[in-house]
């Protein structure tokens, strides 16, 4: 059995199955993102502070299984390769997990109601969701060298993944109404397994595939890795730039029930508000390959950052009227869909960085920035809105909120994202990967052509 390595092309098929598991993860972000803590302040009736306590806990255990996780990646072998076999065992117990988060009890006392949700989350977060999505996010790595294929199926996963989103967001409050919420999210653990097994079916590792299909495959040992990781500057700039994105989707995500239902006072308006975030989204997605085909990725995240800040502004500036803060929103969110498809996008050239660095391919550690960053902050997102809404006095059974509330969800939905796009702004200028990245994957073809894997 020989390798035939060449630059594999990934067909429309292909890409199409690869964004499914992407979709499969958003189930879960979606639910996470908008209905988990106002799941556990409204209807289970933890309180808000416990809740983000709860989840910042979660990160500092949340650390270390990132790591360990890419490690045990970069030591996988099997005839499927590194990263697909993952995504077939995580399935079920993904489907599993989800629904536990969304089960708790009656039963308990709030002691016991806390103490279920510490479980059910770390188990889902930084566990299971861990190994599915460092996997996942190593997956495109493996599949091609050619940039512009991982460009078009990084954007095609985030425009399904964002249409995911907006239906999970359209329909979820009114079937919760009727199913309640543990029927209602076994549905969804069902479509996240098959959205997974279909991902795994119909994706291949196409880097050091054999004639007959098969895997090649070199075991990278940790103490090889690591510091060949700690060479790769990127990948600390990557991380980071992560932890402030995903804070900042995680806050604006958790305050859009709150804004809804206690600023506008009606919260039907959560659909459209939504449907104007992931709209513009999707368009954003769309027109990414072309942006960045013309531009280069680094150009493209600086001009949508700068977009987010002004969106956001406007929402900040449009206080309760509806139609100014919709409009801040979808600029909002039209530049979030080129930020989403370019982060991802850059993570396999950060993995060919390394390698073409250190001599050591070390996708599941690199990747793992990703999967940690994405983590760390959804959990500190999570606990920098319930500490908002704690700072501001929301009283989650209330019939009133007071007026220091509001304006606390007001700055939580607005200002603060400004904050955080600036910060990513900063370290996406300090990034410039385009400059070398055509140069360092022609060295790694003529490379792995060498070795024949």
């Amino acid at each position: 059995m020989e390798t035939t390595e060449k630059e594999v092309k990934l067909g429309s098929r292909e890409k199409l199955c690869y964004s499914f598991g992407d979709c499969a993860g958003q189930i879960y972000v979606a639910l996470c993102t908008y209905f988990l803590t106002g799941y556990y302040t409204d209807t289970v009736g933890i309180a808000a502070t416990a809740v983000g306590t709860m989840m910042l806990v979660a990160r500092i255990f949340d650390g270390t299984t990132d790591l360990l996780m890419g490690a045990a990646l970069d030591k996988t072998k099997s005839r499927y390769g590194k990263a697909r076999p993952w995504i077939l065992w995580t399935a079920p117990l993904m489907a599993i997990a989800l629904v536990a988060l969304f089960s708790v009890p009656d039963s308990l006392s709030r002691r016991g109601e806390l103490l279920y949700a510490y479980v059910t989350y770390i188990l889902l977060n930084c566990i299971v969701y861990t190994a599915n999505g460092v996997a996942y996010n190593s997956l495109l790595a493996r599949m091609t060298f050619n940039v512009q294929d991982r460009c078009s199926a990084t954007s095609l996963r985030f425009v399904l993944g964002t249409v995911t989103t907006l239906v999970i967001n359209a329909i979820t409050a009114n079937l919760v109404t009727s199913l309640g919420w543990r029927s209602l999210v076994i549905i969804y653990a069902v479509i996240e397994f098959v959205l997974l097994i279909i991902c795994f079916f119909g994706c291949k590792e196409h880097i050091g595939e054999t004639d007959s299909g098969e895997v090649r495959l070199e075991k990278i040992p940790l103490k090889a890795a690591f510091p060949a990781l700690l060479k790769n500057k990127y990948f600390f700039m990557q991380t980071f730039m992560m932890i402030f994105l995903y804070i900042n989707i995680m806050t604006v995500g958790s305050m859009t029930y709150y804004f809804c239902n206690t600023v506008l006072g009606r919260i039907e308006t959560m659909t459209v508000m939504t449907m104007a975030y992931n709209i513009p989204m999707i368009a954003g997605s769309l027109m990414n390959p072309a942006l960045v085909a013309r531009l280069g990725k680094r150009k493209v995240l600086a001009g949508c950052f700068v977009l987010s800040m002004i969106g956001r502004g406007v929402v900040g500036l449009g206080n309760a009227n509806i139609l100014p803060v919709l409009m801040g929103v979808a600029i909002h969110g039209f530049a979030l869909g080129p930020i989403y498809s370019n982060v991802f996008a850059m993570t396999p050239d950060i993995v060919d960085y390394g390698e073409w660095k250190t001599n050591i391919r070390s996708e599941g550690l690199v990747t793992c920035c990703v999967s940690f960053g994405m983590k760390v902050g959804l959990g500190l997102g999570g606990a920098v809105g319930t500490w908002v809404l704690a700072y501001g006095g929301y009283e989650g059974t209330a019939a009133i909120q007071s007026g220091y509330a509001v304006s606390a969800i007001r700055f939580g939905f607005g200002y603060l994202s400004v904050i955080l796009s600036v910060i990513c702004l900063v370290i996406i200028l300090l990034m410039n990967l385009d400059k070398d990245i055509n140069q360092i994957q022609r060295d790694l073809m003529v490379k792995h052509s060498m070795k024949g894997e």
